[in-house]
């Protein structure tokens, strides 16, 4: 059945009327309009106040300069809920962190947040409480103030990103959130019998290159970025059973050739060397830290079982909390314990910048130094 509306216009069901005019019912009427190369929609009672939109539009469109962006700022607006965090973390992805040194580590650490349910909030809906609940699961997870603090940083940049470059009307929920401290630095070093049984275990490994990698990281005191960027072409050998490695685009940004001692010579001797070169330590950063962790896991398991049957009571601290970065301060230790290098050899050996940098990746263990006093 037909109705005829005002000005003898014929409606019927769901149909356009007039011009960017759709009838929907009796009592609704549908604007639907392109502003600036946006779509504008708006729904009104009446079909006068429906065209006097149409046309208050149309008019702004002529004399306002600015209504595009007007417009432009409406449809974000729309399309708040579909765009999440994780999709605006996928962008920071490919716009800020590929150009980050440390692209590999952060691109891991964006690939975890993905996987929280924080992600799957609209970017422009996030809040502070949004950010706290997640922080809080990191904490229940058993992850360090440090580490959620890197979580919540990344976040944080992600929405400066967004309003400085990206000119997105959003605010940072991370700012009104109080994070967690830097914590106290870390002073983890391998003690008396976790060595030999987390090698036992890191050979055991699926990809042979993960215990070589270990043990040379033990012996030079370089980054794990830095080891995975290691290149035969950069490797070379000495007469005396020696030789030199030289490290590009460090996190200082300065290259620096470390030397390589007998022991260190004698692991890279013991892999296979491409004719045409390559990376030394094939090695994925993600591939390489499922193994550490695994490995740890089977050599706690290991202690745990052999105490067990000994009817001994385990060490909580045994094979635990330990990182591969740690092999870093191991290795920097030794180099001092060695009592052959001063602050200014070691530090050409590790790059570290300052001696206070250098002093928090040293940690000499009292009993070696009671040792020394007789």
């Amino acid at each position: 059945m037909r109705k005829i509306a005002q000005n003898g216009v014929i409606m019927a069901g769901s149909k356009k009327i007039d011009k960017g005019i759709t009838q929907r019912g009796d009592f609704s009427f549908q604007v639907r309009m392109m502003a600036g190369g946006h779509r504008i929609t708006e729904t009104f009672d009446t079909l006068n106040e429906a065209r006097a939109f149409r046309d208050s539009k149309s008019v702004a469109k002529a004399l306002d300069p600015d209504f595009k962006k007007v417009i432009a700022s409406r449809v974000k607006k729309q399309e708040a809920g579909s765009y999440t965090l994780s999709k605006a973390l996928g962008r920071y992805s490919k716009e800020v962190t590929a150009l980050k040194k440390g692209a590999s580590e952060e691109n891991y650490k964006i690939g975890k947040l993905q996987r929280y349910d924080i992600a799957k909030i609209g970017f422009y809906t996030c809040t502070p409480d949004d950010v706290a609940t997640f922080l809080s699961t990191l904490k229940k997870e058993g992850m360090s103030d440090n580490g959620r603090r890197k979580y919540a940083l990344i976040i944080s940049h992600c929405y400066n990103i967004a309003v400085k470059r990206w000119r997105l009307t959003v605010a940072n929920p991370v700012a009104s959130v109080e994070l967690p401290s830097n914590g106290p630095s870390r002073d983890r070093r391998l003690e008396t019998g976790e060595e030999e049984r987390f090698f036992a275990e890191l050979a055991k490994a699926r990809n042979k290159y993960v215990l070589p990698i270990v043990k040379f990281a033990i012996e030079v005191a370089a980054r794990r970025s830095e080891l995975l960027a290691l290149q035969w072409e950069d490797v070379k050998y000495l007469l005396d059973g020696t030789g030199t490695a030289t490290l590009y685009d460090t996190k200082n940004g300065d290259n620096r050739t470390v030397p390589l001692s007998s022991k260190a010579v004698d692991i890279l001797k013991g892999l296979t060397r491409p004719i045409k070169g390559g990376a030394v330590f094939p090695l994925s950063i993600g591939n390489l830290r499922a193994a550490v962790e695994e490995a740890l896991k089977r050599a706690r398991k290991s202690y745990e079982n052999e105490c067990k049957d000994a009817g001994k009571k385990p060490s909580s601290d045994f094979l635990m909390n330990l990182r591969f970065h740690d092999l870093r301060h191991e290795a920097t230790s030794r180099l001092f314990e060695r009592g052959v290098f001063d602050s200014m050899e070691v530090a050409a050996i590790t790059g570290h910048k300052t001696l206070q940098m250098l002093k928090r990746y040293t940690h000499l263990r009292a009993e070696d130094l009671a040792r020394k006093l007789g």
